[in-house]
């Protein structure tokens, strides 16, 4: 009998910036090891050509083979941060809070003297942003570049300056990395909305909305564009003088870029009170921020578009409400592997645990 019982394989190829990746499992693994197919073997230096990490070690912690480039030889190495770290997201882990020296409101570059466990694409929430009180609160940003010790970049709020999310630089406060939630669909907080017969609505971080799915708003008065709350109780009339159609607005098309999250909704905004990031002091007294959120699912399969669905009809909303959390291995930058090379886990839970202590 084996000693140890096997949970999954998975294979992923890395994309040419390697990012940390959540591997799915059905139970906590006692051993997982991931290898690189693609450099094991040839003349190619590689940090981490295999590494591993067993149950009686420290989260984020590893071991590895290095591989030494025109001799094949392989060395052993073993790192602290960056391995790997179980997670269940139904109990998830808390992080504290790191201090902030300063925050550019235009380009999302938030300065720092740690960065230790942070990882491009993690979420993090700004607490208490001294001049820019706006950035704070539960607004939660993905991050999309690091300078290790020295600052990460929150794109996607900078991409998003054009359509009303502009706002005068902070200094101190704190940062705090965020496990997120897994409800579907899930909300998405607001940070600009364009005036254009077909508006586009930029979110702080990726989103799940699908083309042909219908959402509506929540957007306080200091935000401005108040015009598109409620619009699923709308009259049966055009809404607002623009000709736009009663109920919810549908969303047209999505980007989920690597500096972009945002929707195009079939909605007329061109009239409509400018979407603003209020200032310092007005978000410090208490406001809350805009939210966008399903309001339904339109008949648009994930194979077709927002205004041609299949026949016969199907829907683009996967689920109801449902709180996908499960367990997941992350495989952190110091072990998932080099740009563009094909990898492959293995994850395994031993049928016996028993610590011994030698006399």
């Amino acid at each position: 009998m084996l000693p140890y019982s096997f949970i999954g394989k998975w294979d992923y190829t890395n994309p040419a910036t390697p990012v940390a990746v959540d591997i799915p499992m059905t139970d906590k693994p006692d051993w997982v090891f991931v290898k690189n197919l693609t450099d094991w073997g040839d003349t190619t230096a590689v940090t981490s050509v295999e590494s591993e990490w067993f149950s009686s070690m420290a989260q984020g912690s590893f071991i590895a083979m290095d591989q030494a480039m025109t001799t094949n030889a392989l060395s052993s190495n073993v790192g602290t941060s960056g391995g790997f770290t179980f997670i269940d997201q139904t109990n998830p882990p808390t992080y504290a809070r790191v201090a902030v020296t300063g925050v550019n409101g235009t380009t999302g570059v938030v300065l720092t003297g740690t960065t230790t466990g942070l990882a491009i694409g993690d979420w993090v929430r700004l607490i208490n942003i001294v001049g820019a009180q706006e950035l704070s609160g539960p607004i939660l940003y993905q991050i999309t570049a690091i300078s290790a010790g020295v600052s990460f970049t929150l794109g996607y709020f900078a991409t998003a300056a054009g359509a009303g999310f502009s706002v005068v630089n902070g200094t101190t406060g704190f940062y705090q990395k965020v496990y997120p939630g897994f409800m579907y669909p899930s909300k998405q907080y607001v940070i600009g909305i364009t005036q254009a017969t077909q508006a586009k609505v930029y979110f702080a971080r990726k989103h799940d909305f699908t083309p042909g799915e219908l959402v509506d708003f929540q957007i306080p008065v200091p935000y401005g564009m108040t015009q598109l709350n409620n619009l699923t109780g709308s009259p049966p009339y055009p809404q607002n003088g623009f000709g736009n159609k009663p109920g919810a607005p549908r969303v047209l098309s999505v980007i989920n870029s690597a500096t972009e999250s945002s929707i195009v909704i079939d909605y007329d905004t061109t009239g409509f009170t400018a979407f603003a990031q209020p200032l310092s002091a007005a978000f410090s007294s208490g406001h809350s921020p805009a939210t966008c959120f399903p309001a339904g699912s339109g008949v648009v399969p994930f194979n077709g578009s927002a205004t041609i669905p299949q026949s016969p009809p199907g829907t683009n909303l996967v689920d109801s409400f449902d709180n996908r959390a499960q367990y997941v291995m992350n495989l952190g930058i110091n072990v998932v592997g080099p740009a563009e090379a094909h990898m492959v886990v293995m994850a395994f839970k031993a049928d016996f645990n028993n610590a011994i202590t030698n006399a």
